[in-house]
């Protein structure tokens, strides 16, 4: 947040107040000057009456302290922040808990290094973004809503637990409507309601075909980042049989969400490789969120009150002080 002024040029303005302080102390010296003029110094008290020395002082600072904010008043004083509106501070994590995330191609194995980097990168969000998370196997779960509750997400990523299936088209339909509800009917037209990122390591077997999704998501505007996390090399364990079956990665599909959406694609072999697609996409996301938007508060009524209780409590002070003066 910073400060400054709207006509800062007014301020010229305060070299008037310190004039005026320098005439008053001028005239000062002078009555001082004409009163040792006297040379009947018993007829001086009769002739000069006692006058209220410090406190007309006082009287007289407060005046040009009221002057002095009431020039800057003048100038417009104001207070610039930058902020983002809600519509555009959402992001939707997309995690996928196939049984395929078990391979351990990727250390200790792609679930826990892709849980690690999701959670690392939630932290590096902005703390005024929203941030949500949809699980997803054969079906789709909403883990979080959208949330600036960090401490919530953390729990729902512990909570993550891994099924049978892949349904990414269902996952991106499931998000797109999560966040046009989320962003209201009064989101405006030409803001994304907010950002998907997917992460995944295989390609739907089951549900809505992948590109319906993308295509849902595209209409709704919502742009969508995609992480193909793994190797060729990935190999599990069946639960039913037994066997060991290859689960290789698969980059196609997520390509071509990305391209349909406006997002971008990302490949990650190894855990660091996902910290830094991670990293890549955060550091996107503030051109797809949309520009920054500037808040200007003006001060103005701030340093009038102040002129005005200053000057008020100038001209109550002369009455009470000064009164022997009138």
């Amino acid at each position: 947040m910073s400060s400054d002024f709207l006509a800062a040029e007014r301020l010229w303005l305060l070299v008037v107040v310190g004039v005026l302080g320098f005439l008053y102390v001028l005239v000062l010296r002078w009555r001082a000057r004409a009163t040792i003029r006297f040379t009947q110094v018993d007829l001086l008290d009769q002739v000069a009456p006692k006058r209220p020395r410090w406190r007309r002082h006082v009287v007289a600072g407060i005046q040009l302290l009221g002057l002095a904010a009431a020039v800057v008043a003048s100038a417009r004083p104001v207070e610039r922040s930058v902020e983002r509106t809600n519509s555009e501070g959402r992001i939707l994590v997309l995690f996928d808990v196939s049984l395929s995330m078990e391979a351990d191609d990727v250390d200790p194995d792609r679930f826990e290094s892709a849980r690690a980097a999701a959670r690392d990168f939630v932290d590096e969000v902005d703390a005024d973004i929203e941030v949500g998370l949809v699980a997803f196997s054969g079906t789709v779960s909403v883990e979080v809503q959208p949330t600036l509750d960090r401490s919530e997400l953390d729990r729902g990523l512990d909570g993550l637990e891994l099924d049978e299936s892949t349904a990414i088209g269902d996952a991106l339909s499931v998000g797109t409507r999560l966040l046009v509800n989320a962003a209201g009917d009064d989101a405006p037209d030409d803001v994304a309601p907010g950002v998907i990122v997917l992460l995944s390591d295989g390609e739907t077997t089951v549900g809505r075909l992948t590109s319906d999704g993308a295509q849902e998501a595209a209409a709704a505007g919502i742009p969508v980042f995609t992480i193909a996390f793994g190797t060729d090399a990935g190999i599990i364990t069946d639960p039913l049989s037994g066997d060991r079956v290859p689960v290789p990665v698969r980059p196609a599909d997520l390509e071509l969400v990305a391209d349909a959406t406006g997002g971008a694609s990302f490949e990650a072999r190894t855990g660091t490789e996902l910290v830094d697609a991670y990293d890549q996409i955060q550091a996107s996301l503030g051109t797809t969120l949309g520009e920054e938007i500037e808040v200007i508060d003006e001060l103005t009524w701030r340093w009038a009150l102040i002129a005005f209780a200053l000057l008020a409590a100038a001209w109550g002070l002369s009455l009470w002080w000064l009164r022997g003066l009138v």
